[in-house]
């Protein structure tokens, strides 16, 4: 019973603690940011990340994640059938304890300068004026590390999270107005029959939409697609990549096909892919590439 009371008292505190951090006017990074330093106080949060979901689109931009207390590069990618997209489609947390037994295969993971996926995770939906705009999530890469209490702390830190938030994009026009046009962009992509894969300069996947997700057997975003991790690779499996490799090291040096190119999708199949790619441009100069995958009949 004391150690009970401890616990409780000490989420409560950690409540009153984010609450008096959000109290002052903060930029969304701000907000979230403070939120991972009071949390990391009474949880294990290895791994915590922000997504915006853009419900046009069906799909959540991962905004600000941070893994080791480092900050990483986020990504895009359609709703699915994990915790995340669950948390989600339900409106209700997300809790797994052990990820290995009980959770679902990962389809989709974004990469680290850590191979293996997370044991423990909890997923919160962020609600603001009846609908969700987002999720709260914390992992480890321990078991168990988490139970009933910590995910009512962290659906509690996402209501407030939630009000922030919101109020942060209000004062920020030109943030609103870009929101806006990211929604239909993201409708438009959502609805698209081919499969879309955007990379960054490095070369790395930071977004797809749904039928890239159907046809790749698995994603790793932020990862160069040619470097596996963990004997997984970002476009799902060695034999796609490297025919496409070809492809992604002329977008790495600022030019594109200028043909429609056809690839296998795997070593010695009759299944064959059709393979468009442009530049992306930003001020001027090269900021990636888009490939478009289309599944031929045979």
């Amino acid at each position: 019973m004391v150690q009970t009371s401890d616990r409780l008292r000490e989420r409560l505190a950690t409540l009153r603690s984010v609450s008096r951090a959000l109290a002052r006017p903060l930029d969304v990074t701000s907000v979230l940011r403070a939120v991972h330093l009071e949390l990391s106080r009474v949880l294990d949060v290895t791994i915590c990340f922000y997504g915006v979901y853009d419900a046009p689109g069906q799909s959540v931009d991962v905004i600000w994640q941070m893994h080791d207390n480092m900050e990483l590069p986020g990504g895009s990618f359609p709703l699915g059938s994990g915790p995340t997209s669950r948390a989600i489609r339900e409106c209700r947390v997300q809790l797994i304890r052990e990820w290995s037994r009980e959770g679902p295969p990962v389809q989709l993971q974004y990469a680290t300068d850590r191979a293996g996926l997370p044991e423990s995770s909890i997923v919160a939906p962020v609600v603001f004026d009846g609908a969700v705009i987002g999720i709260l999530a914390v992992q480890s890469y321990r078991a168990r590390a988490y139970d009933e209490d910590d995910v009512a702390l962290v659906q509690g830190v996402a209501d407030q999270v939630a009000v922030a938030v919101s109020s942060a994009v209000r004062t920020d026009n030109n943030h609103h107005h870009q929101a806006n046009g990211s929604e239909v962009e993201a409708a438009v992509l959502a609805s698209m029959p081919d499969a879309l894969l955007v990379l960054d300069v490095e070369g790395r996947l930071v977004r797809v939409n749904q039928a890239a997700r159907r046809l790749l057997s698995s994603v790793i975003l932020g990862q160069p697609v040619d470097s596996p991790q963990a004997d997984h690779w970002p476009l799902g499996t060695r034999a796609l990549t490297e025919a496409l490799l070809p492809i992604v090291n002329q977008l790495k040096r600022g030019k594109a096909p200028q043909s429609e190119i056809q690839v296998s999708a795997n070593n010695g199949s009759p299944h064959k892919l059709s393979c468009k790619a442009s530049l992306l441009m930003r001020e001027g100069a090269p900021a990636g590439g888009l490939m478009v995958l289309r599944e031929l009949s045979t």
